[in-house]
């Protein structure tokens, strides 16, 4: 093989581990808390295999980062050149080092000269459904020993458990970034409005949504909170939001009532039920016509902080196929807001109607919307929701 072929050969091998690290990179688990679907296995394997220690590492690009040390608190970061598992991730078998003083790969690495004693050693690569290893399952003793079929085929067997939980992560991730990619970011071309909004679940992804785009001379807008959290939640959340999708119109209630018609058996299948806020908003006027079914958090926030909360006018959708919901009326005038929010926000005050009251003042105090839903999101970070948390604002500029 010539020099030009050996360059093609080092160009892939250098790519296939940009890949690889960029993989590690998306799990997001480098240097995360420790989690018991994680330390369950270890704890598992280092009692099963009789070793004194067994760990899940994460390899990235410069360092090997243990996410479940087995004894617990003995884990760390530790750099490449010191780490047996940088070796095993680099190739797609299984690695049994009996005796790691006689191993040339492992011999004059640190653990093995230094006070921790490393002799014996097995590390199962673990690969995601791509096929990019990104870390491994891994025995350790300080005794040399032999590892027969029978182990190497449990080791493996466990190997495939961690590999399932790290594409459950990887899986909820890219489902995060869909239902992320769902929601409107752009500004509309409403030269008199702007509005803004964000969606923070609890979890990877949640039961909240919400959207708007223009209807005529109109802002059609609509906020969901759909009973549940995590994928459950989520699946649901992306079946309303596309039932609202296939009904456009100035109708508020006629949208409500037939979304409700359409997926009443859904949600009733799954036990489930949504509470939203659905309303158009006359942009030369200012008025604003709405269907809330169960959500009760809208408010409009007047120019001198005072604000206005906006009514319930029917039941949630999924309780009863043929729900009733009548129209609502309110005005927006000049730099005026209208916010809606899911009750994951009120969570972060005092959990009532009260809070209200700050919700409120936050608004008025803010630039305009984008302000008003960062100061939110900072609140969010801050107080570690345990629900999801949404909010849109409209503001209808001075």
């Amino acid at each position: 093989m010539g020099p030009e072929a050996d360059d093609i050969a080092l160009s892939d091998t250098d790519r296939y581990e940009q890949l690889r690290v960029a993989a590690v990179e998306r799990l997001d688990l480098l240097d995360t808390p420790a989690e018991e679907r994680f330390d369950r296995i270890t704890r598992i394997a280092r009692e099963l295999f009789h070793v004194p220690i067994a760990e899940i590492n994460l390899i990235d690009d410069s360092r090997q980062y243990t996410k479940s040390p087995q004894p617990t608190g003995t884990g760390a970061s530790i750099d490449l050149i010191d780490s047996f598992c940088a070796i095993t991730v680099q190739q797609p078998d299984m690695i049994v080092v009996p005796d790691a003083t006689k191993d040339a790969r492992f011999s004059r690495r640190s653990a093995v000269s230094d006070e921790r004693h490393v002799r014996f050693y097995a590390g199962r690569p673990l690969s995601l459904g791509d096929d990019y290893r990104v870390g491994t399952l891994c025995l350790v003793d300080t005794e040399t020993r032999e590892f027969g079929d029978e182990q190497q085929r449990l080791l493996d067997e466990m190997g495939l458990w961690v590999e399932r939980e790290l594409q459950d992560t990887a899986d909820l991730d890219r489902a995060a970034e869909v239902q992320q990619g769902l929601l409107p970011k752009g500004q509309p071309s409403w030269p008199d409005y702007d509005v803004a909004g964000v969606c923070l679940p609890a979890k990877n992804v949640g039961g909240d949504f919400y959207s708007w785009h223009g209807s005529g001379t109109g802002i059609e807008l609509t906020l969901a909170d759909v009973m549940g959290k995590g994928t459950a939640g989520a699946i649901m959340a992306a079946t309303v939001r596309s039932a609202f999708q296939s009904r456009t119109g100035d109708d508020v209630v006629a949208a409500v009532a037939g979304v409700n018609q359409q997926l009443a058996a859904d949600l009733g299948v799954t036990g489930s039920f949504a509470t939203l806020f659905h309303a158009v908003i006359d942009v030369p006027t200012g008025r604003l016509d709405y269907a809330d079914a169960g959500h009760g958090l809208t408010v409009i926030v007047r120019t001198d902080g005072s604000f206005e909360r906006l009514e319930t006018t029917g039941l949630p959708i999924g309780i009863v196929a043929d729900g009733d919901w009548s129209r609502g009326a309110a005005a927006l005038g000049p730099g005026e807001s209208l916010v809606s929010f899911t009750d994951g926000l009120l969570d972060l005050f005092d959990g009532s109607l009260d809070s209200l009251g700050p919700i409120a003042a936050i608004i008025a105090a803010a630039s305009g919307p984008h302000d008003a839903v960062a100061r939110f999101a900072e609140l969010t970070a801050a107080g570690a929701a345990g629900d999801d948390v949404t909010v849109v604002v409209v503001t209808r500029r001075p």
